[in-house]
C-alpha cells in the first residue's frame, strides 16, 4: 500500500512556493535548494529535477498543506468548514445529484458539503482537470473507489492536527494510507 505524505503548518504569509520547497526537502531527506519549482497555468507544481516526486498543495483558514508521492500523481484538498448562503444552489449546480441530495438532506448541511467539495477538489486535483463543466458528472459519495473521469480513484478523509474545523481530503489511484508531518518552524531558514 502506498503511503502518502501530507506536510502542513500555518501559512502565516510565508510563500507557497517556499513552503513547497520545504516540505519536499523533508519527505527526500535533502536540501530544498534542490526542489526548484515549475508551474503551468492551471496545473499541479513541479519539482525541475525530481520528476519522480508528485505533490498537490492545498491553503485553507490560514493553514498551508502538500500531499507528496514517490508512487504516482496525488490529489488534495483542504476545506474550513464555513456556512454559506449559497450553499444550497451550488451543491444543485455543481454537484452530483447523489451528493446535492446528500447535502439538502443532512441534519449539519454545512458539514456535508464542506465534505463532499473537499472530496470532488481532491480528486480533480489527482485527474488535473480542474473544476470544470464536469464536475457535476461524478459522485464521491460512494465507497471506494470512485469513478472520475473514467478512472477509478481512492479517497481518504482525515483531520490535521489542532485543526478540528479543517476537512481534508486526499486522491490516489490506488489504496493508499497517510502520513501526517507538521512541518517546524525551524525548517523554515531559507
Amino acid at each position: 500500500m502506498t503511503e502518502i505524505t501530507v506536510f502542513y503548518l500555518p501559512q502565516e504569509g510565508r510563500p507557497s512556493d517556499l513552503l513547497l520547497r520545504t516540505a519536499a526537502a523533508l519527505y527526500a531527506g535533502s536540501a530544498p535548494e534542490e526542489y526548484e519549482t515549475v508551474r503551468e497555468t492551471g496545473k499541479k507544481p513541479r519539482f525541475l529535477h525530481h520528476p519522480e516526486i508528485c505533490a498537490s498543495v492545498s491553503h485553507s483558514g490560514g493553514i498551508w498543506a502538500a500531499a507528496f508521492s514517490g508512487g504516482g500523481e496525488v490529489g488534495l484538498d483542504i476545506q474550513l468548514l464555513t456556512a454559506s448562503p449559497r450553499r444550497d444552489r451550488i451543491a444543485r449546480r455543481f454537484f452530483h445529484p447523489n451528493e446535492a441530495e446528500a447535502v439538502l438532506s443532512s441534519p449539519d448541511p454545512d458539514k456535508a458539503f464542506s465534505r463532499i467539495w473537499c472530496r470532488k477538489e481532491a480528486a480533480v486535483k489527482l485527474s488535473g482537470a480542474g473544476i470544470d463543466g464536469r464536475f457535476s458528472s461524478f459522485d464521491v459519495t460512494g465507497p471506494n473507489p470512485v469513478e472520475v473521469f473514467g478512472e477509478s480513484v481512492f479517497l481518504a478523509d482525515f483531520t490535521l492536527p489542532g485543526h478540528p474545523g479543517l476537512f481534508a481530503s486526499a486522491a490516489f489511484s490506488t489504496p493508499f494510507s497517510i502520513r501526517l508531518q507538521p512541518i517546524p518552524s525551524e525548517n523554515l531558514t531559507y
